[in-house]
């Protein structure tokens, strides 16, 4: 009817589990079934404030071929949209919903309580339309508020490659989230289901003012502001009817903090100790919740990569960090969930 006029604001997102029972990472069998996942039932519904719409990365050429003149022919054109990556990116308030613990359990390669990326992560590998370990793979669903107009947007075979958690008293101390999801399979451009969500959803914000604990290099700060990056790249490789054949983690997944916390006589010595290269082997960033299942987050050791003079109204120092193994008694990052 073209009556619609939409706003980005207007759409959904939801994620959902592949490859636990009878499903197969990527919902694909034999690289075919590309009207599958059904999204009539059991969507986890993400916090959302915003969303990147992915992008179509198809490969096209069409050079003119010489001694034809000095324009493309169509018999020349050539168009491929099955072995390219599709990416998206969603920010949010921070909530302790099934849906945000989904993305954290991809991307640590965790399913504990509290999530951990042990010493020797390698994260997950996989053929897509293989059954694997729950939640190596998931779907994303972008569904639109109105489907006579417009589609919904499924990407199967979804992983994801980074996840930031972020608070800054200028907001009031509110949890934030973004986080980026990667595929490798073709994107569902023209489905028109009606999206069922899962019961019970509640998104309960998350503050800092509830921090119990709260270290930054072993000491215990003024905190005004914090952000903790987790990022792990997927690769890609081979193809199919329905995109690439398998996907794999990269080669490294790094585990990042910063804090920007108040100058006086119990955060000066941040300076010294990152120019002198110190490393942390106790309390790198501790920010225990008051109710600790509200990702309470740790890591032990870190190296500074990192330490400025801030020149605000109050005078900070804005601390950078990269979280560092040691053995297998110590997580690189744990993230409390339940």
């Amino acid at each position: 009817m073209a009556n619609a006029v939409f706003s980005p604001k207007d759409f959904r997102a939801y994620v959902i589990a592949e490859g636990s029972g009878d499903e197969l990472n990527g919902n694909v069998v034999s690289g075919q079934n590309v009207t599958a996942p059904a999204i009539t039932g059991n969507l986890l519904k993400l916090n959302v404030d915003s969303i990147g719409f992915p992008t179509l990365n198809v490969t096209q050429v069409s050079e003119p071929r010489n001694g034809l003149g000095r324009i493309a022919k169509a018999v020349d054109f050539f168009h491929d949209n099955k072995n390219s990556i599709t990416e998206i990116s969603v920010s949010g308030t921070l909530s302790n919903t099934p849906a945000h613990n989904l993305l954290l359990e991809n991307i640590t390669g965790s399913v504990a309580d509290p999530l951990a990326i042990v010493y020797n992560h390698t994260g997950s590998s996989g053929k897509y339309g293989v059954s694997s370990d729950a939640n190596v793979t998931f779907t994303m669903v972008l569904a639109s508020p109105d489907t006579d107009d417009g589609y919904n947007i499924i990407l199967r075979g979804c992983m994801c490659t980074n996840f930031e958690i972020s608070g800054d008293m200028g907001d009031g101390g509110l949890y934030k989230y973004s986080a980026t999801i990667s595929t490798g399979l073709v994107p569902l451009l023209e489905n028109a289901q009606t999206e069922v969500e899962a019961d019970g959803y509640v998104a309960t914000p998350i503050s800092m003012s509830t921090l119990g604990t709260k270290t930054v290099q072993s000491i215990t700060p003024v905190l005004q502001s914090f952000s903790v990056a987790i990022d792990s790249p997927v690769v890609y490789a081979g193809f199919s009817a329905t995109g690439y054949e398998a996907y794999g983690r990269g080669a490294e997944t790094s585990v990042t903090a910063s804090a920007t916390v108040k100058l006086d006589s119990v955060t000066r010595p941040l300076v010294g100790l990152f120019h002198a290269g110190t490393i942390d082997e106790v309390g790198s960033l501790t920010l225990t919740q008051g109710t600790a299942s509200n990702y309470s987050i740790a890591i032990a050791r870190s190296a500074l990569t990192n330490v400025a003079y801030n020149e605000g109204d109050i005078m900070m120092l804005d601390v950078e960090m990269k979280a560092l193994a040691h053995t297998g008694a110590e997580s690189v990052i744990t993230i409390d969930k339940a």
